[in-house]
């Protein structure tokens, strides 16, 4: 299995909150090993490869992950059900509405 975590750098230069988010979850559970590799989608420079990654696979939001088995791609774009499928691991409930959140800012919970 070879999995690739696209993140995002914004145009300051700086990491996204969200990547830097599932990076550092990755890290606290001793997971981040096995990622093999990460991809930056760098807004400064988008022919960068997480750009281009994220056109070829028509994602609109980072990071997300791409993972290969077996001749076999799948494409991970919620944290939560990556880690849910990839490595049996839940996620807080409150995690899951941050993403989701994140991901669908139109979204008002009361």
């Amino acid at each position: 299995m070879h999995i690739k975590l696209v993140t995002k750098i914004k145009l300051d230069g700086n990491p996204c909150r969200k990547s830097t988010r599932v990076i550092d979850e990755l890290e606290r559970l001793d997971l981040l090993a096995r990622i093999n590799e990460i991809v930056p989608a760098d807004e400064r420079q988008t022919t960068s490869e997480g750009f281009t990654l994220a056109n070829k696979y028509q994602v609109q939001s980072a990071p997300f992950f791409i993972v290969e088995d077996d001749g076999l791609i799948r494409l991970y774009t919620a944290y939560y059900q990556f880690m849910k499928d990839i490595f049996q691991v839940s996620v807080s409930e409150e995690d899951e509405i941050f993403e989701i959140m994140a991901q669908n800012p139109e979204l008002d919970y009361i």
